[in-house]
């Protein structure tokens, strides 16, 4: 895994870029959750944009990929970036929110890494995450076979109901769960109403991503 993230690391804000109204949609997802002014680390990183986005009073983010690290503290000096696999933390540090966007199926020992996450939290620590609905798994292959997106590598798609059981195997508590997007491109005139759409109940189920919030004990 570190070395395929090292090997986009140069192509990964032009990949972003490519794919702008779903990572719009996907800071507005973390805006809303997060507010300013937080303490906030974000495991998996990449080169630091969503933090930074999020205005933190003390942002740092960690992530597998030496050369992601590398590219966030050169865009985003200001904010803290170290080399890390969750799974064998290498400090404790108690952040109130610590954020997981798009980084749960890439996980290749989720046990290990849920319980890493808990070196940087305390009881008051918030865990937001977003995750790529399984339906969508054909699909995600099919546009990285197209070069339509970045290639991700290996993938261990997490359906809500697995992910549930995860967490309280470790200790944790799902606080909420929901739909978030419903469509990851762009339909003129309709990209915001969709989205919407997505936290119905009846459409719950088929979107594109599913955005959590959950906490120790």
């Amino acid at each position: 895994m570190r070395e395929h993230f090292d090997s986009i690391a140069s192509r990964y804000d032009d990949g972003k870029a490519r794919q702008a109204r779903y990572w719009r949609a996907l800071v507005r997802i973390y805006q809303e959750l997060v507010p300013a002014g937080a303490t906030v680390l974000e495991v998996g990183c990449g080169t630091g944009s969503l933090l930074a986005s999020l205005s933190p009073r003390r942002g740092a983010g960690l992530d597998i990929s030496p050369a992601m690290v590398e590219a966030a503290r050169a865009k985003h000096p200001e904010l803290e970036f170290w080399v890390e696999d969750i799974a064998r933390p290498t400090r404790r540090d108690a952040f109130e929110f610590v954020l997981l966007c798009d980084v749960l199926e890439h996980l290749p020992d989720p046990d290990s890494a849920l319980e890493g996450l808990k070196s940087y939290a305390d009881g008051r620590t918030l865990f937001v995450a977003t995750a790529a609905n399984p339906l969508w798994a054909g699909p995600l292959h099919l546009a990285e076979a197209l070069r339509l997106k970045l290639p991700e590598g290996d993938h261990e798609w997490m359906s809500l109901k697995q992910l549930r059981g995860l967490l309280e195997r470790h200790g944790f508590r799902l606080e909420t769960a929901e739909g978030r997007i419903l469509l990851p491109f762009r339909v003129p005139w309709l990209g915001g109403s969709l989205d919407r759409l997505a936290a119905l109940r009846p459409l719950r189920a088929l979107a594109f991503t599913y955005a959590v919030v959950f906490r120790l004990g």
